[in-house]
């Protein structure tokens, strides 16, 4: 006979549990979100047992979803992760809400329950998570499904597959004036954080990251070619950036100045891991009378200005170091201004001495 029970688990979601106990047959149970699933699944699996149509051998080897996160853990798949503290996070978000479901019942349809909650959650500073950041979420699951299908063979097909992405914004606009540049730049020089204005400098005349940048090392600079290898990348791809006069002459007179003991160019004096320069910046932009700017945005000002001056996608791409042109188009923004100096430059170079 079956029984139906209702449980609440830890995170505070309710699951009906059917549980199948015939006589001269090993119990079997199951959960479900509804009750009226767990009866009938109960319904339909008792009388598969009583025609011995049921595999209870089967049956008890599905795997659940932390079955599948204790798997992936040993098979090292969270070391090849980019980004790895804040996807780890996110695998804890899945396993502390799916943890107890077996795969084979991780569907769609509760797939698509779950980004709803996502979505309605209200978080601790009183906003709610936008589209992209809703994504990654449904990614990282996405992810280890698709490991549980094509490696493992668990499931036969990753849920997440059928799951269409929300839309996305188009990203950031904000681009700073020449003024607003200046003000910002002649702000980081009165900072007491020593090297915010040449952390600043690079961003701007690079393209480089925040993290690549405070990751540089002094091994992976050439100061007399004026070239940086930056190795520690967001997308694991390794390239080089062309390094300007002014920027070598900050780097050479940290570099008379540098511990030798310490590997990175902005190395803490304290320790030996990277600076925060969250305090130092934001107090800089306050100086500068600057409002809504971020320090990721100095690469949008570097890509931006790049293609004013008739950079290539290809180019900018590889400055840049992204694996797509998609990601490239959400950074890239011409204005009219830009625009219309890239075709008087081109009509000069073109249409000189033609006839119009």
């Amino acid at each position: 006979m079956a029984s139906i029970y209702k449980r609440k688990n830890q995170n505070g979601t309710v699951v009906w549990r059917a549980v199948i106990r015939i006589k001269r047959h090993p119990s079997v149970s199951n959960h479900f979100e509804r009750k009226q699933e767990a009866e009938d699944w109960a319904g339909e699996t008792e009388r598969k047992i009583k025609q011995g149509q049921f595999n209870i051998d089967s049956f008890k080897k599905q795997h659940t979803y932390k079955d599948l996160i204790e798997r992936l853990k040993r098979d090292g798949f969270f070391e090849h992760q980019k980004a790895l503290k804040k996807i780890i996070s996110q695998f804890s978000y899945w396993e502390a809400r799916l943890g107890s479901y077996a795969l084979v019942h991780i569907t769609p349809d509760l797939i698509g329950k779950e980004r709803q909650l996502l979505t309605d959650e209200v978080l601790p500073a009183g906003d709610r998570r936008n589209p992209s950041t809703i994504n990654r979420y449904i990614a990282v699951l996405s992810s280890s499904l698709g490991h549980a299908a094509k490696q493992l063979r668990w499931i036969h097909e990753n849920p997440c597959s059928r799951i269409l992405k929300l839309k996305e914004s188009s990203g950031r606009d904000r681009i700073l004036t020449e003024e607003e540049i200046e003000k910002l730049l002649a702000a980081c020089k009165k900072s007491k954080q020593e090297y915010l204005y040449c952390i600043v400098l690079i961003a701007l005349t690079t393209g480089a990251r925040k993290g690549e940048i405070l990751g540089l090392e002094w091994s992976w600079l050439d100061l007399e070619k004026g070239i940086a290898a930056l190795k520690e990348t967001k997308n694991g791809k390794p390239r080089s950036v062309s390094i300007s006069e002014p920027v070598l002459q900050e780097l050479q007179k940290l570099f008379v100045l540098r511990d030798e003991k310490k590997p990175l160019v902005f190395a803490s004096k304290t320790v030996f891991g990277q600076i925060d320069i969250k305090k130092s910046w934001m107090e800089a932009l306050k100086r500068a009378h600057i409002e809504d700017y971020r320090f990721h945005d100095l690469r949008h000002q570097f890509c931006t200005f790049a293609a004013g001056m008739g950079a290539s996608n290809i180019e900018l791409q590889s400055a840049m170091g992204h694996s797509t042109l998609q990601m490239l188009l959400r950074y890239t923004s011409l204005d009219a201004k830009n625009s219309k100096k890239f075709s008087d430059h081109i009509s000069e170079k073109v249409l000189k001495g033609s006839a119009v």
